[in-house]
């Protein structure tokens, strides 16, 4: 496995394509895009339309790190985040990856799975600087 925009795409797609089928018809209001090259780790979190969180504290989120790539649910992310922590420790630059992430998050490719949900009127996919609080949208 290469380390490029196109390998997060399938990754990402074929990771959201799951939640489809799982999910079903539920109105799908935000995805958080978790990267983390420092810990080897992405985390994909789900918010739903009624969820009980609030909107903007991911870790309280019912489907906070859906993707459970740590636990096993996601072999090939796994794969990925560890080459991503390879490449992050040569520079230290997490920016980088933040910015792949994003591309690929607003790729055509991604979106077709996207397009498989209930999307609310106000659907937002976003990657953020976990490290940085006032951090944009790489996904914009």
């Amino acid at each position: 496995m290469d380390y490029c925009i196109e390998t997060i795409e399938e990754l990402l797609k074929d990771k959201l394509f799951e939640a489809v089928l799982q999910f079903g018809s539920k109105e799908l209001k935000k995805i958080d895009i978790g990267v983390f090259p420092w810990h080897s780790s992405i985390e994909l979190s789900l918010y739903f339309t009624g969820d009980a969180a609030d909107i903007n504290d991911v870790a309280s989120w019912p489907n906070f790190n859906y993707s459970k790539m740590s636990e096993g649910s996601w072999p090939e992310g796994k794969e990925l985040a560890i080459i991503m922590n390879k490449e992050w420790e040569e520079t230290t630059d997490a920016t980088p990856f933040f910015l792949d992430f994003g591309t690929a998050a607003c790729s055509d490719k991604v979106k077709e799975t996207l397009e498989m949900f209930n999307l609310s009127s106000d659907f937002i996919i976003q990657v953020l600087d976990p490290d940085n609080r006032k951090s944009g949208n790489y996904c914009a």
